[in-house]
């Protein structure tokens, strides 16, 4: 949205300054007074847009504030990244099957505070995953062009950083230092330093191409596979634990932020285990919530069920079903929640 009004400023002042150019020469030569051409079809389309944007956010009293990095304003608790569809960016759509743009915003843990972090423009396909730095400068980002396309956002600069191409949708995990982006592709475990900008191949492993973990100070993976979960040794790539299940699922593998405690979904159960004990369970419960996106931040027995709503593993009952975020009562959804800037806590 502000490049979007940034590139219609500067049309603007540039037809002022052609009109200006326009009317020294007619008075100098006592010629007839130029016209300046109408805009376009697509450019007054714009303009509308933006009038009914800018309605829109004034209706809600919100204001298109993008996120600075470590703004002791914003950075003064825990923030949660997400990926928002139809944001207030555009106009609103009131057809679900419509395409709409996705932006990566964050609000604090308290659902207030809301920042944009990733504007669409940037955004060149559709995102398949993303998942933010620890520190929160950085935003990993996966979306689809013709490959799958690996970036890097830096919140800090604003500028977008090239990282990968390749065939496979990722698993992302940051080093606790924020530095270092790890990510599976065609069977290779792949790192990029980011202050270098250097990408380099860790290992082959034979769990490529499935979610994992860094864990235990960014000594230990732990990998899903469709039947069973695997620990290694990062530098060695040494097998330090195996254990099998009927079905594990990909996309319910998260990590507690002390990064010793992770849990995952199999068929039936949620399992939490210690990284430092891995043949023991913390808890293995029965239940029926179907996602899994993150650990809640004050116990590793509830999970984040949604962007909102977290869930009582070990009494197996949703809570904070009764907050209601003001974002919630604008257009679009919100989805995909991280947590990040853990530091605070």
């Amino acid at each position: 949205m502000k490049f979007a009004r940034t590139i219609y400023k500067k049309y603007l002042l540039s037809l002022i300054l052609l009109g200006c150019f326009a009317i020294s020469g007619c008075n100098e030569d006592n010629n007839a007074s130029s016209t300046t051409a109408p805009p376009s079809a697509d450019q007054q389309q714009e303009q509308t847009n933006e009038m009914v944007i800018d309605s829109l956010l004034e209706e809600r009293g919100m204001n298109i504030e993008e996120e600075v990095w470590q703004d002791p304003d914003s950075y003064d608790q825990p923030r949660i990244q997400f990926i928002w569809a139809n944001p207030p960016t555009e106009a609103r759509v009131e057809d679900i099957n419509k395409k709409t743009s996705k932006e990566i915003w964050s609000v604090k843990a308290d659902f207030t505070d809301p920042k944009l972090r990733v504007p669409k423009e940037l955004i060149e396909g559709t995102i398949f995953d993303t998942k933010p730095s620890p520190n929160g400068r950085y935003v990993a980002l996966a979306f689809l062009k013709d490959k799958v396309v690996k970036k890097i956002y830096d919140i800090k600069t604003k500028t977008m950083i090239s990282v990968s191409e390749g065939p496979v949708v990722p698993a992302f995990e940051w080093t606790q230092d924020s530095n270092t982006l790890y990510f599976n592709e065609a069977k290779d475990m792949k790192k990029f330093h980011v202050p270098s900008q250097k990408l380099s191949i860790v290992t082959k492993y034979e769990e490529g191409g499935n979610s994992f973990l860094l864990m235990d100070n960014d000594t230990k993976f732990v990998f899903t596979r469709n039947k069973e979960i695997i620990i290694r040794d990062v530098k060695t790539g040494k097998k330090l634990y195996q254990q099998s299940y009927p079905r594990v699922y990909h996309w319910g593998l998260i990590k507690y932020k002390d990064n010793k405690i992770f849990g995952f979904k199999v068929r039936g159960d949620f399992v939490v285990k210690h990284i430092d004990h891995p043949e023991k369970d913390l808890l293995r419960k029965g239940r029926g919530q179907l996602y899994v996106h993150d650990f809640s931040l004050h116990s590793y027995t509830r999970i984040k069920a949604d962007f909102t709503r977290e869930w009582d593993i070990q009494n197996d009952k949703a809570i904070n079903d009764d907050i209601k975020a003001p974002l919630l009562k604008r257009q679009g959804t919100q989805g995909e929640p991280y947590y990040y800037n853990h530091r605070v806590q």
